[in-house]
């Protein structure tokens, strides 16, 4: 009865964790990433964890994260909700009012439709950009602009790192299968995707390096 349903579920859960651990040694990866699982059919999903873990991979290198865009969104989402309250606040009642609210509604969308713009343009698939720091081979300071992208039924997560130095952009392409670090659950083994990370990152380097010379 009640017993045999308890040894059964707990035969069960041992034989998971054994599963999940021989395909952890399997993949390179060791356990997969606590927590850390995505639904694999569904790309945007997969992509927003790999892309936090290439900003946490990135920092773990001593990368500090550039958050002029966060703060420039929040900047015009403020304005924006300044213009909103100004609307509902305004002394004088309705119709009176009507040149006023028109100008805020205008001032609105304004603030909305330039967001939209900016992250479209300038901000668009991008996973990270670091501040400006100096690295031994190199003569001048650089940033790196990490722009990722996964299409929908592709299995290539292309990663674009572009180390900028003196404004000149030395961009490196090189796509990693998710395969590689999701197991047919969902788990990511992060380790795995760290270190595949650690050696774009010093090809990127290297590349700049070379022609920077």
């Amino acid at each position: 009865g009640a017993r045999s349903a308890c040894v059964a579920f707990h035969r069960l859960h041992s034989s998971c964790t054994v599963q999940h651990s021989v395909m952890g040694a399997v993949m390179g990866g060791g356990s997969p990433s606590e927590g850390q699982k995505a639904n694999v059919f569904d790309p945007s999903a997969i992509k927003a964890v790999l892309d936090l873990s290439t900003v946490q991979a990135m920092r773990r290198e001593g990368y500090e994260e550039d958050h002029l865009h966060s703060n420039l969104k929040l900047s015009l989402g403020f304005l924006a909700c300044l213009v909103g309250a100004s609307a509902y606040i305004y002394p004088i009642p309705f119709p009176d009012n009507r040149q006023f609210l028109k100008w805020c509604v205008i001032l609105y969308f304004a603030f909305s439709s330039l967001i939209q713009t900016i992250t479209y343009i300038f901000f668009r698939d991008v996973a990270f950009v670091s501040k400006s720091k100096s690295s031994q081979g190199l003569k001048n300071d650089f940033y790196f602009r990490i722009i990722s992208k996964l299409p929908r039924y592709h299995t290539k997560y292309k990663l674009t790192f572009k180390g900028v130095m003196n404004d000149v952009a030395y961009p490196l392409v090189k796509e990693v299968d998710i395969q590689d670090f999701f197991d047919r659950d969902g788990y990511f083994y992060e380790k795995k995707y760290w270190k595949r990370l650690k050696e774009i990152h010093g090809e990127a380097l290297a590349l700049m390096g070379k022609k920077s010379q």
